[in-house]
């Protein structure tokens, strides 16, 4: 292999069995046909194809020049056995992007708080001073509680706007 290439020989047991790598590239995109990302479990991977590998030949077919589309009909033309002539690291491919730093001001999320929890945050300071428990809806009298809570003869509570 002149120039930095080397071969990488990828064997399978039929078309139902995945590469396991990842094509990307084409002149029709403006980026070099590379490997874009490679599963290292995979036929590929065992085989040693790495992210970031310059694809420059498929079988006997220089793909330097040629489409994505006809690239991929190189491999697929190749069946169960195919011969890749790579550069390694030809093309530097990203990796996952880090997570963005969360924004000091708290985004543009509001901080909301259910009204269960900003009446017991205002009530657990006063219970916990004098020993009580907060209050509770169960010690309104009946009566005064909403008709959502109030229960019917057989002791279940009525649905929402129930009469």
């Amino acid at each position: 292999m002149a120039d930095g290439t080397i071969e990488i020989q990828l064997r399978r047991f039929d078309t139902s069995q995945p590469w396991g790598f990842k094509m990307q590239g084409g002149v029709d995109t403006g980026c070099p046909i590379h490997v874009a990302q490679v599963n290292p479990k995979s036929v590929s991977g065992q085989a040693g194809l790495q992210n970031g590998d310059l694809i420059v030949c498929i079988g006997n077919m220089d793909v330097t020049g040629s489409t994505h589309q006809k690239a991929r009909d190189e491999m697929i033309r190749s069946g169960n056995e195919v011969d890749l002539q790579v550069r390694r690291g030809g093309v530097a491919v990203k990796s996952a992007p880090p997570p963005e730093p969360e924004p000091e001001d708290g985004g543009s999320y509001r901080d909301v708080q259910p009204k269960t929890y900003q009446i017991l945050e205002k009530e657990l300071p006063q219970a916990a001073a004098t020993g009580a428990r907060p209050a509770s809806i169960f010690d309104r009298k009946k009566q005064q509680r909403s008709e959502y809570t109030k229960t019917d003869k057989s002791g279940y509570m009525k649905a929402y706007g129930q009469q």
